[in-house]
């Protein structure tokens, strides 16, 4: 039998998977050309994201409809 080239048992659980289905709002600023604050501000406005707290520390993360939202809203503002 030839070895594959990836071992099934590491693949990960179905919610492993859903998480990283999101972006959080420093990689949706990346990734739509905006600040962190610009980014918070339209997820304020648009009542886009969700808050996930870790420990002290508490982020807002986008799934991609949101920041097809997002960039939608953004482009239409920069005009």
């Amino acid at each position: 039998m030839v070895a594959s080239r990836y071992d099934y048992a590491e693949v990960g659980s179905m919610d492993e998977k859903e998480s990283k289905k999101t972006v959080d709002e420093h990689g949706a600023a990346v990734l739509l050309g905006l600040t962190p604050p610009e980014v918070r501000w339209f997820s304020r406005v648009l009542g886009l994201g969700s808050r996930q707290d870790a420990g002290e520390k508490a982020q807002i993360v986008f799934t991609y409809d949101e920041l097809k939202s997002l960039s939608s809203a953004a482009a239409a503002s920069a005009k």
